[in-house]
């Protein structure tokens, strides 16, 4: 440190009240500052003035080292008070420009000052740098660290839920497959009894819901055994386990489906994700005045089988679409956000792709699954 640059810090030494009165009256502050947080930008600011003075009388070995250390400090201030960046950016300029002012009623010809105010516009340039480097990293990590705590939370409704299904739907089962027997045995004595087929329906139904829950609490039967099956086939079984509720609501299941399509993995699983699928698709669709279509596409391409899913309903908005297979996410209104979840976790176990698209026009769910090396 030279001669002039100490009787210059000893000088605004002198003068601090001066710069902390116009920085009180220049600073920009944060719309509807309490009381005490008013005090804290008064010590922010005698905060800056220190930093920039014992900046002034380092060597430039030490210079940057001290910069970031205390810019790494105000922008953790910034981050508590919940203030922008560019306040504390515009303020640092402020108390740039009055230390300069101030530097300026110094009784040197500013010719030799000038060295001085090229060194502080230096310290202020590379401290405002750091800070905002630095307000930049911490809220970004605030930003992912209340990512993870609402991915936590869905996770702890998820295991809560998980816990509370897995305790009653299992006594759910065991009546529902006393009726659906008695179900067999009076159609098997009586055949021509009437509202068999609509019973037998819709216990089914039911069964595919208890299925949902069950894959949800991950308390489904384990070890299941992967084959190699026919799509073709599946999605014919689907067409017939969906089809009194198509025919009840009006919708009509068109099928452009290639010859000779085979997967690889737990038919049932599949079947389930394809029976959800096409039941959104029919629950959205009743809420629409236009034509209810559901079109259903299947090919291959290259090693991998497509099976496209369209219906007519109305277009999911494209702020929703991006999260719509998370739990509790829902287009619908008595939906729980649950059935787009337990259909991709089960795709993604098969080692495949689900996709959303939707427009005007369509919504498309795809299905891209592995196509096996060869069909038994």
């Amino acid at each position: 440190m030279d001669q002039l640059t100490d009787e210059v810090i000893s000088f605004l030494q002198q003068n601090e009240t001066n710069f902390l009165n116009k920085w009180k009256e220049k600073a920009m502050l944060p719309p509807d500052l309490t009381q005490l947080q008013r005090e804290k930008l008064d010590s922010t600011g005698k905060f800056i003035f220190q930093v920039a003075l014992h900046a002034l009388s380092l060597p430039k070995a030490d210079l940057q080292s001290y910069l970031q250390a205390n810019a790494y400090k105000i922008a953790q201030i910034q981050i508590r008070e919940n203030s922008d960046i560019e306040i504390l950016v515009y303020n640092l300029n402020m108390a740039k420009n009055i230390l300069c002012e101030e530097a300026s009623y110094f009784s040197k010809e500013m010719q030799t000052l000038k060295k001085v105010f090229k060194h502080l516009s230096y310290i202020f340039d590379h401290f405002s740098y750091h800070a905002v480097m630095h307000y930049s990293r911490l809220k970004q990590q605030l930003i992912e660290q209340e990512n993870r705590h609402i991915h936590s939370s869905h996770e702890d409704r998820l295991t809560l839920l998980g816990q509370m299904t897995s305790s009653f739907v299992h006594e759910f089962r065991n009546p529902l497959t006393t009726v659906q027997g008695f179900v067999q045995l009076l159609r098997a004595e009586y055949p021509d009894l009437p509202y068999m087929d609509i019973i037998s329906s819709e216990l089914d139904q039911l069964k595919f819901r208890i299925t949902q829950f069950l894959m949800l609490s991950k308390k489904q039967e384990a070890n299941q055994e992967e084959v190699i099956f026919s799509l073709n086939e599946l999605v014919e079984q689907v067409a017939s386990f969906v089809y009194p509720r198509l025919l009840e609501l009006k919708v009509s299941l068109q099928r452009e489906i290639e010859d000779n399509l085979y997967l690889k993995g737990i038919q049932e699983e599949v079947r389930q994700v394809i029976i959800n699928i096409i039941f959104n698709a029919i629950e959205v669709m009743v809420t629409t005045d236009a034509e209810s279509v559901i079109l259903i596409k299947g090919y291959r391409d290259g090693d991998s089988i497509y099976l496209e899913a369209s219906n007519t309903g109305p277009k999911i908005p494209d702020t929703l679409i991006k999260d719509i297979f998370e739990p509790f996410v829902t287009t619908k209104k008595t939906g729980t956000g649950l059935g787009l979840y337990v259909s991709r976790q089960i795709i993604e176990k098969h080692h495949g792709q689900l996709l959303c698209s939707s427009n005007d026009e369509w919504t498309t769910f795809t299905i891209i699954l592995p196509a096996p090396l060869q069909k038994e």
